[in-house]
């Protein structure tokens, strides 16, 4: 009897053991494959529309008394989206609607958009933010755009420009901006 005992909780050992093991792999391995990064595994380069990139997210976010998007290192954020999440199909959407850029640029008279007078920058984008829905390249322009004002807000940088309070004081509906500042945030970004 004794035997029969022992076998049973080697048994019930075993078993536990074994169930363990399987919880913690199932917890354990997709958290490292998160940390191993987020790559779709497309492979697509930015490598010859950087300075493109560079000159849009200053234009969108310029530098003042406050950091720009440059400084935010926002065109690199931009190139990581690009490599690590988008797919092939985005990837080469993407390009093509960065090749319109330099098109327009062309057009008016300038090497590349990058290499355009800001007047010249600053009149394409116009052209491309009030141009028709089915516009060439207007996808990508709202791309832009909205990728250099997310990657600025949520960098570090842009608490530089905002001023944050974490718990915020009582509320004044009717505040004059001098008294304030510069905008508060009353939570993170």
């Amino acid at each position: 009897m004794n035997m029969t005992n022992t076998r049973a909780k080697l048994s019930r050992r075993t078993m536990l053991r074994g169930s363990i093991t399987v919880a913690g792999a199932a917890i354990v391995l997709p958290a490292m494959g998160s940390i191993a990064g987020c790559s779709n595994g497309a492979g697509g380069s930015l490598a010859g529309k950087l300075e493109l990139i560079d000159a849009v997210s200053d234009l969108v976010i310029p530098q003042t008394d406050t950091p720009g998007a440059r400084l935010a290192k926002v065109p690199a954020y931009i190139e990581a989206v690009f490599t690590d999440h988008f797919t092939t199909e985005q990837q080469d959407d993407f390009a093509a609607g960065l090749s319109v850029f330099d098109d327009m640029a062309t057009d008016a008279g300038a090497d590349s958009f990058a290499s355009a007078s800001a007047d010249q920058q600053r009149t394409i984008l116009s052209e491309l933010d009030t141009g028709p829905g089915d516009m060439t390249g207007k996808g990508t322009w709202q791309q832009l755009r909205d990728m250099t004002i997310f990657g600025f807000y949520t960098s570090e940088e842009a608490t530089k420009e905002l001023g944050f309070e974490e718990i915020p004081g009582r509320y004044e509906a009717c505040a004059p901006l001098e008294e304030v500042g510069r905008a508060w945030l009353n939570r993170g970004v």
